[in-house]
């Protein structure tokens, strides 16, 4: 069984379960006949009958005309009504926030996106508040229609002390309080909402936004900082909901004897959201090219080089995508998904990082999980948080129909 939400105690009942997978295949596939939500659910025809009906009454679902009738009466069609209210996603990522303004489908309406403030974890909370103001205004939406908020945000999440944690150790690693967040957005806008992690809210989006509904065990890679994981069709948050961290804490080794093979090895630690690309390339070209505009270089430069046949930029490509393709392959073996998404920024690489951490991971996996796993990039991008937000706060409301 599953949570229903960060903040909520309770598990989902049997009614919130049902709304939410039949609202999802509605959403997924309208227009839709009952018969054929009957045969994806396995919901009998008289329960998603009942269940429609009731949606129908909450104006969250419309007919759509009828179907082709293979003989007999012709089976009536219904859709997801997208202009039943709309719904605001943000992401309080590792360098920017990024807020969008959705309808229900969820089709993106506005978008903003700002460098990340820095300072502690408080400051960049008060700064998403203000950014969902901004959204709204400039949006124009009606604030009556506004039904939900979601927040993802980067850090490791303590659920029972409604906290989040920066592990970046440049920012100090603070601390900062997710339930004052969701308090503040919740007293202000008069609406529900909803908080996760970053990359276990990509997942989420990438499952219910680009993965087929028959996918039900994903693995979503934040470049190599973090994870997110869909088990059994559902988002796993863990006991503390932290699940999904792959780094481990390497500020307490002393006394442990494991320096030196921890120093050996880059398994255990993160090179950073740019998988340690733009220093490897900038030190390359120190060596041998002239250093001139040597600040503007960025990783979507790189990767451009890269594609274009620059042997600096593919040789720093190729490496950091070897060092991904073990953690991916690790991982992998371990979990058994079907379906493991690569993103956070490293999808701009395109079929460069692709192929070689496909290549690792085919070479260094048991077979029975390598005739499984498809290996792809995010098709979502910098968008998937801030959609994985929007599912997030949709599941909830779907539940509560």
């Amino acid at each position: 069984m599953a949570y229903r939400s960060l903040y909520k105690n309770d598990y989902l009942t049997d009614r919130e379960r049902k709304n939410i997978i039949l609202l999802d295949v509605i959403r997924r596939n309208g227009p839709i006949a009952k018969t054929d939500i009957s045969r994806i659910t396995q919901f009998n025809i008289v329960t998603v009958s009942n269940y429609v009906e009731h949606y129908i009454d909450q104006k969250l679902v419309v007919e759509k005309g009828l179907d082709i009738s293979s003989g007999g009466r012709r089976p009536e069609l219904i859709e997801l009504n997208s202009g039943w209210g709309n719904l605001i996603g943000i992401e309080i990522g590792p360098t920017h926030l990024i807020a969008i303004v959705t309808n229900l489908s969820p089709a993106i309406l506005y978008k903003i996106k700002v460098k990340r403030p820095e300072g502690h974890m408080e400051v960049v909370i008060t700064e998403a508040v203000r950014l969902v103001k901004k959204a709204i205004e400039e949006s124009k939406i009606s604030i009556d229609k506004l039904k939900g908020i979601g927040l993802g945000i980067s850090g490791v999440i303590d659920r029972s002390a409604g906290t989040i944690r920066d592990t970046d150790t440049l920012r100090g690693k603070t601390v900062g309080s997710y339930s004052t967040a969701k308090g503040i957005l919740e007293k202000e806008f008069k609406v529900p909402v909803s908080v996760g992690n970053d990359a276990s809210l990509a997942a989420l989006a990438e499952k219910k936004l680009s993965l087929r509904i028959d996918d039900e065990n994903v693995l979503y890679f934040y470049s190599d900082v973090g994870s997110g994981i869909i088990a059994n069709n559902d988002l796993f948050w863990g006991s503390s909901w932290s699940a999904g961290e792959i780094q481990l804490n390497l500020d307490n080794l002393e006394g442990l004897g494991l320096e030196p093979w921890v120093e050996k090895t880059d398994f255990f630690k993160s090179r950073g959201l740019d998988l340690g690309i733009v220093n490897s390339y900038k030190e390359l070209i120190k060596k041998t090219d002239d250093v001139k505009g040597i600040d503007k270089i960025d990783l979507i430069s790189i990767f451009e080089a890269a594609k274009k046949g620059d042997m600096k930029a593919v040789q720093v490509v190729e490496e950091a995508s070897r060092r991904l393709g073990l953690k991916v392959a690790y991982l992998t073996n371990f979990f058994n998904p079907e379906v493991v998404v690569l993103g956070g920024g490293v999808e701009h690489g395109g079929e460069l990082v692709l192929n070689v951490v496909r290549h690792v991971v085919k070479q260094l996996i048991m077979e029975e999980a390598s005739s499984v796993v498809k290996i792809i990039l995010s098709r979502l991008g910098e968008d998937a948080v801030s959609y994985g937000a929007v599912c997030l706060v949709t599941q909830e409301l779907f539940a509560e129909v």
